[in-house]
């Protein structure tokens, strides 16, 4: 049977052992307080017949039967109570319903009480014949008891004035039980839809390939809800970032900075980010998407980030790139003396043997001394030949590229790689080429020192500088005035010198001024 059936069958038969426990304990509690107030009527009328003073004497006296028969029936048919007897101390009857009963002994029983005692009481009676509400007075005359009066009603008298408030008590119980069907029914087909109209071993099924799905991917999953606190992670995030089984249901923000600031970013500005790079701690580097999570009515009920570990990745990139640096550097290197020897075999077809030797004695000079600045001053390899990869581009572009005499780098700051630090170089390097080839005499200079404080690294080039209006968006992601899928280098970088706790800075004068500085020790807020 269906979910949707079970559930309106249930709660129907909920709705219908409440509602008739409720009518049964209405009809009972309806027919007592009926019951109670007949007999206390009746009571109302007995002591009243045994107050009329023919009655007392009759009885007292002349033992006249017709005289207390007549004296009842004058008022009994303008009440309901059509069951009045009265009698003598001896239980002789002077009134009955019956004329022909007079003078007989009453023998329905329930008035020796009265008789012998003197009491006053209702009594409910049962027996063969009749099922009847009865009221007992004992009648005086000159403060001497002389007999007693009846007043009875039959139950069939009750249930009378009991049909009707029960049809209306019937008819609301009916109602009522059919409004809780048919809200069962509505109900059911709500929780129906709410689970997408699938059953419980549906259900069960699918979060069961779900959760096996979620645990043989290749990359990290975890979800967090419109609170910020975690609902579900895969393996492999429980590996990457360090999570406990426990930690289900604590807030995001507990895990690492960097990465949470991003998801929680996400749940603010409620924009997807996709394909994020995110340095987690020293070493670890982390490719990110986080995408909105939205439920049947499209509303955001929180964040889903994937993430893949790219450190493995970098690593072996790092080879590539360095074969790849190495394979531009001399594709440059080998075009521009292509270039020069073009030039000196010019010179010497010309006879102009003196300008040759000039020429060859000034290219020397320069590239002796780039040579020299790179190999002695410039301690790490990689990053010598990134400068020197993009000494020769710029060359090619007929940009003259300065390295400061006095740079010296020897150390690396404890909380940045190399690879980054050539990626920065690199990033800032390539949009001065790319601005100053656009114009003659572009010229760039670079400069790095590093000491026991700190990495500063300035990079100054004379183009057009950057307009006042885009500058503060420049290290925005995906913002680039440039054609194509541009914009991630510049706020690479800023990602790259915020994680290691550095600063960089753009000045206006005569172009553009790069400076930064990123300290040796770890900072604080990345412990």
């Amino acid at each position: 049977m269906k979910l949707q059936y079970k559930l309106t069958i249930f709660i129907s038969v909920i709705i219908f052992i409440v509602i008739g426990g409720i009518g049964i304990v209405t009809y009972y509690q309806v027919q007592t307080s009926v019951e109670t107030q007949m007999g206390n009527n009746a009571m109302d009328l007995a002591v009243t017949i045994a107050s009329i003073d023919t009655i007392e004497k009759t009885l007292a006296t002349s033992k006249d039967y017709k005289t207390v028969q007549k004296t009842i029936e004058s008022f009994s048919g303008k009440t309901r109570f059509k069951y009045i007897i009265v009698m003598d101390m001896k239980g002789i009857k002077y009134s009955y319903p019956y004329g022909k009963s007079l003078g007989k002994r009453y023998a329905d029983g329930g008035e020796k009480r009265v008789i012998t005692k003197g009491e006053s009481y209702v009594a409910k009676d049962k027996n063969v014949l009749i099922t009847a509400i009865r009221a007992f007075v004992p009648i005086y005359y000159h403060d001497k008891q002389v007999g007693a009066v009846l007043v009875g009603l039959l139950t069939d008298t009750v249930y009378a004035e009991l049909s009707t408030r029960l049809l209306y008590l019937k008819i609301a119980l009916v109602v009522g039980l059919l409004i809780g069907i048919l809200g069962a029914a509505i109900l059911a087909n709500i929780i129906k839809k709410s689970i997408f109209g699938l059953e419980p071993k549906e259900i069960a099924l699918l979060l069961g390939q779900r959760d096996i799905v979620l645990q043989n991917l290749k990359n990290g999953i975890i979800a967090i809800d419109k609170d910020g606190k975690i609902i579900l992670f895969n393996k492999i995030a429980k590996i990457i970032l360090e999570l406990e089984d426990q930690d289900k249901g604590k807030n995001v923000a507990e895990l690492n900075s960097n990465f949470t600031r991003e998801m929680t970013r996400v749940l603010r500005a409620q924009k997807a980010v996709y394909n994020q790079e995110i340095k987690i701690h020293y070493g670890k580097i982390l490719m990110c998407s986080h995408t909105l999570l939205k439920n049947y009515k499209d509303e955001i009920i929180g964040v889903v980030s994937s993430f893949q570990d790219l450190t493995e990745v970098k690593n072996m990139a790092e080879e590539l790139t360095g074969s790849k640096k190495m394979t531009c550097a001399l594709r440059s290197q080998n075009h521009e003396f292509l270039n020069k020897l073009h030039t000196i075999s010019g010179l010497i077809e010309l006879e102009e043997y003196d300008e040759a030797i000039k020429y060859i004695s000034h290219i020397s000079k320069l590239r002796g001394k780039v040579s020299d600045i790179l190999s002695k001053r410039i301690k790490n390899a990689h990053i010598a030949g990134l400068l020197l990869a993009k000494y020769n581009k710029a060359t090619e572009a007929k940009i003259s590229v300065d390295f400061d005499t006095n740079s010296y780098l020897d150390k690396i700051p404890e909380n940045i790689t190399v690879d980054e630090i050539c990626s920065v170089l690199g990033n800032l390097i390539e949009n001065s080429i790319e601005e100053l080839v656009k114009f003659e005499n572009g010229k760039i200079y670079i400069r790095l020192n590093s000491n026991n404080e700190s990495l500063r690294i300035k990079i100054q080039d004379n183009g057009p500088g950057i307009k006042d209006n885009i500058r503060e968006k420049i290290f925005t992601r995906g913002f680039t005035t440039k054609q194509g899928n541009r914009g991630f280098g510049l706020n690479i970088v800023k990602q790259i010198i915020d994680y290691a706790d550095g600063d960089i800075s753009i000045l206006q004068e005569n172009g553009t001024i790069w400076n930064i500085c990123i300290p040796m020790k770890r900072g604080r807020k990345n412990d």
